[in-house]
This record gives C-alpha cells, sequence and structure tokens, in this order.
C-alpha cells in the first residue's frame, strides 16, 4: 500500500517539479538541422519541433533567428533544443531534451517510437509521442529580476568543473573509458565489440550474415547481409544502404553514398581486441 501512495505521490509531483524548473526559462532554442540527419530541416522534424513548442505555449525561436534584446544580454534566458536518436532497424526512437546554456539537461523527455517504414512518417511520429510528456506540463515563464539573476548567477554543475580541468587529453580519456567498457562487453558476451566516437557497438550472428547493435540496444541499427565474398556484405539501417567489409586490423568498416550530398561516406568501427 505505501508503495501504490509513493508512486501516485511521485507521479503527481514530478510534472510540477518539471514545470517549475522551465517556467525560469523564456526561449526555447530550436536549431535548423539536427545532428543525426545534417540536412537543414530534414524530414521536417525542425519545423515539427517548433510547431509542437508552440503549441503547447512556448517561446520559441530558431537558432539562426535575431535574438530578442533581453536574450542578446542574458543568453540563459533560453533553453536549447536536442533530439536523442536511439532509432534501431525496424524502429524509430527519439528523445527530447532541452539543455541550459551550460549544456546541463533541465527536460529529457519519455522515448517516443514509432513502427512507421517510412522515414519521415517514423520520426515524425516518434517526435509527436516524445512531446507527449510536455502535455501533463504547465508552463509559464515567471518574469522578475529574482527569477532572472538566478539564472544569470548559475554555477556550473560539479561534474562540468571536474571535466574542465583535466590533466591530459579529454579526447584520450573518452577513448580509454569506451575501451575499458568494451572489453568488458567483450568478456561478457563473446561476441566482438567495436568503437565509435565513444560509443560501444556488438556484432551479432545472424541468418542472413550480422547485425551490429549499439551497448545495451535491443534492435540492431544496421544489417550486414551475405554476398558471395566472406569479406563483403550489404549494409542496410534505417537511413543508409552500402557495403561494409573488415580491413587488415578486422575493424568494420562501412561505406555509402549520403544521399544529400551525393558524397561517399566511410565510417570506421574500430575493433577492441
Amino acid at each position: 500500500m505505501k508503495k501504490i501512495i509513493c508512486f501516485i505521490f511521485l507521479f503527481g509531483i514530478l510534472p510540477g517539479l518539471a514545470a517549475q524548473e522551465l517556467n525560469d526559462y523564456k526561449y526555447i532554442l530550436i536549431p535548423e538541422s539536427y545532428e543525426f540527419l545534417g540536412e537543414k530541416d530534414q524530414y521536417r522534424l525542425n519545423s515539427l519541433t517548433k510547431f509542437l513548442f508552440n503549441k503547447q505555449g512556448f517561446n520559441t525561436l530558431m537558432k539562426t533567428e535575431e535574438k530578442p534584446a533581453d536574450l542578446q544580454q542574458n543568453p540563459c534566458l533560453a533553453l536549447n533544443t536536442r533530439l536523442e536518436n536511439n532509432s534501431g532497424l525496424f524502429t524509430s526512437k527519439l528523445v527530447l531534451i532541452l539543455e541550459d546554456c551550460y549544456g546541463k539537461t533541465v527536460y529529457r523527455s519519455p522515448e517516443g517510437t514509432s513502427k512507421e517504414k517510412q522515414y519521415e512518417a517514423g520520426y515524425q511520429e516518434a517526435l509527436r509521442e516524445a512531446f507527449a510528456g510536455l502535455e501533463e506540463i504547465d508552463y509559464q515563464y515567471e518574469t522578475g529580476q529574482e527569477v532572472s539573476f538566478r539564472i544569470n548567477k548559475k554555477e556550473l554543475p560539479e561534474t562540468e568543473v571536474e571535466v574542465a580541468q583535466p590533466t591530459g587529453n579529454p579526447v584520450d580519456s573518452v577513448a580509454v573509458n569506451a575501451e575499458i567498457e568494451a572489453e568488458f562487453n567483450m568478456a561478457k558476451t563473446g561476441q566482438p565489440v567495436y568503437t565509435l566516437d565513444g560509443k560501444t557497438y556488438i556484432l551479432k550472428d545472424t541468418n542472413d550474415g550480422l547485425g551490429l547493435y549499439l551497448k545495451d540496444a535491443s534492435e540492431p541499427i544496421a544489417l550486414l547481409i551475405k554476398t558471395g565474398d566472406s569479406n563483403s556484405f550489404i549494409y542496410n539501417s534505417l537511413t543508409n544502404q552500402g557495403i561494409a567489409y573488415f580491413d587488415s586490423e578486422k575493424n568494420l568498416v562501412v561505406e555509402y553514398v549520403n544521399r544529400q550530398t551525393n558524397q561517399k561516406v566511410q565510417v570506421v568501427y574500430a575493433l577492441i581486441d
């Protein structure tokens, strides 16, 4: 009974806490393009983001728009919009993230998902589902010098202060952490483990070839389909099709043509020995 009461209490109070946090910010900044897509307003995700925020009563600006005078004087009045793409081969998955001027996450939505096969329909449905969490929040910007002063004087989180004073190259630190993590996963799964941009990937056998999985993901981000050559595969992901093969150092090399630029792209997943 206590657990039920606690759950009801939390369910009722969390939207209120999120609203109080968001109420400190006057503007929402939306990028012209999202990192995982690259093209300006691809699949109309950026314009849809602006529409959905406006629908919930937020004051939105595209990052390239001219900023109001108060925002120019105090950039911390705005939150920056980011989308986390957790999509697999068969499911589009997006998380809406709002970050303050120091890069600290102020709001993180539940994951929106879609089984739509068409990219535009799938991403848009997942984005709309991610926005559903904001419907529980009664947003209203709290004007006043006290709120503005508190935002101006907001200090960096402790974790950011610690990271800002490393003794070595921060890129090297990320690589070392990824390598330790990958080695642990290799011992645990017995599957080849790779790294790319600080993330860990695992190859698993399938009936048609191999599945490329992000660490701890239940669905593959891509399939590597066998061909007549034992070292060559057809690469098929949610957004790209191309070829894949293993180089002399057993790294996984993926090549495809970017549909927007018509340029060849090569991605190398480094094997962790």
